[in-house]
């Protein structure tokens, strides 16, 4: 369902959500949005403008065997401890030497032969994603700085003044939840799911959960505007030359 239309460059602030057959992306402004499947990610060259800022739910800036830390991204560190008890949903994205490996088997034993730890299924299971991402911000350098790491459960928590969530994303109570919040910063933001829902064009490409955290990424974008910010004070460069940071 990818559209080429000229009135998505008016937008300003957008959310984009790996899913099962791509990228889900939402756009908002004050009294609209839009949304839209991209894949590959290239397309977002073709289809937005150079003054939108786009927070991506996916890692962005690796560690190295030449930037290994503790073992831990820096933000991702400073994630678990704003989360608390949703500390879990934080997980360590491969490095970079271990994200181009075959096998997970090879990956996870490159990945603890550098950074000290076994690599997660869940981690090597959007290593696609995680290399389509960096590899495109790594070939269109001027698009960092306006496509950024953000963490939809960090987002929500912002969002509902620093309190956690109550029910998974994954139960109906759960996205009713994340609704509800969504609603007081964006009224619309039900229409919206609503419509992404009963929309054949993502039937099997997108869920209800990637639905509502890629319309939480615009919402909080939109939200925080001038005002969002990096979590961790340290914004390391990758050998990519990518920075690692996650953005609320």
């Amino acid at each position: 369902m990818l559209i080429h239309d000229s009135h998505i460059c008016n937008y300003k602030f957008g959310g984009i959500d790996g899913c099962k057959k791509g990228w889900l992306m939402v756009l908002i402004n004050n009294d609209s949005h839009h949304y839209t499947l991209v894949h590959p990610i290239t397309e977002l060259t073709n289809i937005l403008s150079g003054h939108i800022r786009v927070l991506v739910d996916m890692p962005v800036g690796l560690l190295s065997s030449g930037l290994t830390f503790t073992g831990n991204r820096p933000c991702d560190v400073a994630a678990r401890k704003l989360l608390g008890v949703k500390h879990t949903s934080i997980f360590n994205p491969p490095c970079i030497e271990a994200l181009h490996e075959k096998s997970y088997q090879q990956a996870s034993e490159t990945n603890y032969r550098i950074l000290g730890k076994k690599l997660s299924k869940q981690s090597w299971n959007i290593a696609p994603k995680i290399r389509e991402i960096n590899a495109f911000l790594h070939l269109n350098p001027h698009w960092r700085g306006k496509i950024l790491e953000a963490h939809p459960e960090l987002s929500f928590q912002q969002l509902n003044g620093s309190i956690p969530l109550q029910f998974s994303k994954k139960t109906s109570e759960g996205i009713e939840e994340r609704l509800s919040i969504l609603q007081i910063y964006y009224p619309a933001s039900e229409i919206l799911f609503s419509n992404m829902l009963s929309d054949p064009a993502l039937k099997g490409h997108a869920a209800a959960d990637d639905m509502v955290d890629a319309i939480c990424l615009a919402v909080l974008n939109r939200h925080r505007s001038a005002n969002l910010e990096n979590i961790s004070d340290i914004y390391p460069e990758d050998s990519l030359g990518n920075r690692m940071g996650i953005w609320v």
